[in-house]
């Protein structure tokens, strides 16, 4: 119609456009009754121990902080409005470990009990009550599993047979978790668990990607995106890859890479560890054990220290008794080692070859001793 508009007199056309503004108008303003009624308030209280007072608390969406209140005489509040389910925590200042995540529903209160055991969350009956029948059931049926494996102890049984006498246990309690996924698909609940258990449960962008599939609010929760960073990440650092490159410092504190180690014509065994790590530790003599047997021409151990503070990286060297050559990541490192490499968890030990393909990841013990030999 506006493409002909010499066919219109004017008067005509003007009617037109003060009609169509209007139309604008009244679409706008429905747009903001429909808005103020679907937004909802909603209170969050709650109870702390008195010597809190006066510390601040921090109202966290997610991963963005959004509000802060004073704590005063051992309670705090929290008042607001949202038009859909949020994942919020709370955090008392200067207390990390005072991090409690839980879920506000449209018009739904939620109070928060840091003074008494597990800190229960509360909705009246809304998902975070649902969230606590579930817990409930996990404890139930986590200790019913240990009291299994130590009575099983008890008789003699070895690793071996208990693995294989409580898998079937072990799994029901999984099974927890996974019907609680499946029951809250559409809700927020459904997002949290699968972030709970998301790591142990879907370890391959393709499991976890059909999960977010599935799981209506998946997507939203940033920790969820991340793992799924990682796994990317993970995926393009498997067997069959070339390796990337990172920056580092050696262990007298000069600029360093990986690369003045890896893809330079032998196998090199790559470490990531960390002076804290107990499990780092108890590789450490087999790595040690690789690098007095095959280490020259053709492989070398390489320690790959991260996540870790600098004075104790270089402490652990002697009182380990590391020989072998390390470099150290700072933890300000512009190139992240453990991001590059998607890496959750240490140690993690890597193979790679002599062109600086990856070989093998997530080596340990006598499997990777065996990998060793096997290319020597």
């Amino acid at each position: 119609m506006f493409g002909k508009t010499s066919y219109l007199c004017k008067d005509a056309m003007n009617i037109n456009l003060k009609h169509l503004n209007m139309r604008i108008l009244s679409f706008l303003a429905l747009s903001l009754v429909a808005f103020s009624v679907s937004a909802q308030s909603y209170t969050i209280t709650g109870k702390v121990d008195a010597k809190y007072n006066g510390k601040e608390i921090y109202l966290i969406d997610d991963a963005v902080y959004i509000d802060t209140v004073q704590i005063a005489d051992g309670a705090f509040k929290f008042d607001g409005a949202c038009d859909d389910q949020k994942y919020f925590q709370v955090l008392i200042q200067g207390n990390k470990r005072s991090r409690v995540a839980f879920i506000v529903e449209p018009g739904r209160n939620v109070n928060i009990d840091y003074t008494a055991a597990g800190i229960p969350v509360t909705d009246n009956g809304g998902l975070n009550d649902k969230r606590a029948e579930m817990e409930k059931a996990v404890e139930a049926a986590g200790n019913a599993v240990n009291a299994k494996i130590q009575e099983l102890q008890a008789q003699g049984k070895t690793q071996e047979e208990i693995g294989g006498l409580v898998n079937a246990d072990i799994e029901a309690v999984y099974d927890i978790y996974r019907k609680a996924i499946e029951d809250n698909k559409n809700n927020m609940l459904g997002a949290f668990v699968l972030a709970m258990v998301a790591e142990s449960f879907y370890p391959t962008i393709g499991e976890l990607d059909t999960m977010i599939g599935k799981v209506k609010y998946a997507s939203r929760l940033s920790q969820i995106n991340k793992m799924r960073e990682n796994l990317l990440k993970a995926e393009a650092t498997q067997a069959g890859k070339m390796f990337i490159d990172f920056t580092a410092l050696s262990a007298d504190g000069k600029a360093s890479k990986l690369s003045d180690y890896v893809g330079k014509g032998k196998y090199v065994l790559a470490d990531f560890w960390a002076s804290w790590c107990g499990p780092c530790k108890r590789e450490i003599p087999n790595l040690i054990e690789l690098q007095d047997k095959f280490g020259g021409d053709k492989f070398m151990v390489l320690g790959v220290n991260v996540w870790d503070e600098e004075d104790s990286f270089k402490a652990a060297l002697t009182a380990e008794g590391i020989t072998y050559p390390q470099i150290y990541v700072p933890r300000d490192n512009k190139d992240n080692a453990t991001e590059i490499y998607g890496i959750r968890g240490i140690p993690q030990i890597i193979l790679f070859a002599p062109d600086g393909t990856i070989v093998q990841r997530d080596l340990r013990g006598d499997a990777m001793k065996a990998l060793v030999e096997e290319k020597m």
